[in-house]
């Protein structure tokens, strides 16, 4: 971890946000598995459950991959500011919902909130 520009919270270095990265958009794939059509086949009915579920995976992608660039460019510039530590924020919310995957990185399970009883 690298220390962010304003003294708060530590920032993950390139190689971690990259391992994230990777484990954020594998669940997203994963979980859009059912929704991928092959060769030929209609399209998913609009508004369908199929279809949402589609969307919704398609848009966390894109988020989490807008996230990761925006981090990139900040620890690029050797002195990250706000938009870093907001995005990492971001990405470590993100991250919560897979607290007890056992594919989430070691380092990662440090940084998450403890889980509620």
């Amino acid at each position: 971890m690298t220390e962010s520009g304003s003294g708060q919270h530590s920032l993950p270095t390139w190689e971690q946000v990259a391992e994230l990265r990777d484990f954020i958009h594998a669940r997203t794939y994963a979980a859009a598995a059912p929704t991928i059509r092959i060769n030929g086949e209609l399209p998913h009915a609009p508004g369908s459950a199929l279809a949402r579920v589609a969307e919704v995976n398609q848009a966390l992608y894109q988020v989490t991959s807008h996230l990761c660039s925006e981090l990139y460019a900040q620890l690029k510039t050797g002195s990250p500011g706000l938009t870093a530590g907001v995005s990492w924020k971001a990405l470590v919310s993100i991250t919560t919902v897979w607290r007890e995957d056992p594919e989430l990185p070691d380092w990662m399970r440090d940084l998450l909130p403890i889980k509620p009883q």
